[in-house]
């Protein structure tokens, strides 16, 4: 049995698999804070309705520079998530309480990195434009997502191989990736999951004029900014209403239009920049809660994408990161 554990900020997920990639079961613990108090207390409840796993896999927002690829977790690969922790506050000291909890009670565990993926990308598509000591200190472009690209082009096989690919991972959290040869050579989130096209909650690319004026005029402090690019932006920002598309899509609210037009647009300007930087478009993969199941979110990003000859080019496959996460589990401690 291996399990698969991907922890959010008030929730906890988890799949369990058996040896032949067969999803046993899977489930959610929510409300995180409230009616469970901790990750960890979350992590004990999941352990007491599952079979005993061999192995147990998790989902890591952010490798930074160190990890490239999955991870069996010892201390010292411990000690190393604890330095990126300034990379990723509101993700990494979540999931690390959960790795933490469970390596006390002797668990085989591996760390699978969402920035693991983009590490191919050429080394001047991972700059800023900004001096070189901050390269040096790990402030560059990761990219994020990379296990649900992975699986895609896991998905895509053979058809990859030659072709300039972009995938649209359209969910609450929001991103694309320009895939060159089965290989990420570019793509819209930097150096955090808040970065690149609008999303749920998230705002997305902003001027950094914006955040510099906040902290000036407003008082914003850090943990404020971080609020409001993280939890009141986006969807929720522009609308008012709500986060979820389907919600603002059965709404007859002039600002629900706004804000679907808006996220369209954003991802219509993501794909012409992608497509640029690969030169052109073989083919374009929604995924996601959102790129799966909305038709008319697809359709409206493709208005105007003639010039790419985008009708012939589309397809929907659907993201499996539980499924990639046990299969490289799996390979890791087979290889030993």
């Amino acid at each position: 049995m291996i399990l698969t554990l991907n922890v959010g900020s008030s929730s906890l997920k988890y799949a369990l698999y058996d040896g032949e990639e067969m999803l046993v079961m899977s489930g959610e613990v929510e409300e995180i804070g409230g009616k469970v108090p901790t990750h960890e207390e979350a992590t004990d409840l999941i352990l007491k309705k599952i079979p005993t796993p061999k192995l147990i896999g998790h989902r890591v927002v952010h490798g930074g520079s160190f990890f490239i690829r999955p991870t069996r977790i010892k201390d010292s690969v411990i000690e190393k998530l604890e330095t990126l922790i300034p990379f990723s506050p509101l993700h990494l000291p979540a999931e690390l309480n959960v790795i933490k909890r469970l390596q006390t009670q002797g668990h085989t565990q591996v760390a699978c990195f969402d920035t693991a993926f983009h590490r191919a990308m050429p080394k001047l598509h991972q700059h800023f434009a900004l001096p070189t000591f901050l390269w040096k200190e790990g402030v560059k472009r990761y990219g994020f997502h990379g296990l649900s690209y992975e699986y895609i082009v896991s998905r895509l096989g053979d058809r990859a191989k030659g072709q300039k690919i972009i995938i649209a991972h359209l969910g609450n959290g929001a991103s694309m990736a320009a895939i060159l040869d089965g290989k990420s050579i570019d793509t819209t989130m930097g150096m955090t999951p808040v970065g690149g096209i609008m999303m749920g909650t998230r705002s997305g690319d902003l001027d950094p004029g914006v955040l510099t004026y906040l902290m000036r005029e407003k008082g914003y402090g850090p943990a404020q900014i971080d609020g409001l690019v993280n939890h009141q932006s986006g969807l929720l920002g522009v609308s008012d209403i709500s986060s979820d598309m389907k919600t603002l899509l059965a709404s007859d609210h002039p600002k629900a239009a706004d804000a679907i037009t808006l996220f369209c647009y954003t991802a219509r300007k993501a794909i012409g920049a992608l497509s640029a930087s690969l030169g052109g478009l073989d083919l374009l993969v929604f995924t996601g809660g959102i790129g799966e199941s909305s038709k008319a979110i697809r359709t409206q990003i493709c208005e105007n994408l003639e010039y790419l000859d985008i009708k012939n080019k589309i397809e929907v496959i659907p993201t499996d990161e539980n499924l990639m996460i046990a299969r490289h589990t799996k390979a890791l401690i087979e290889r030993g």
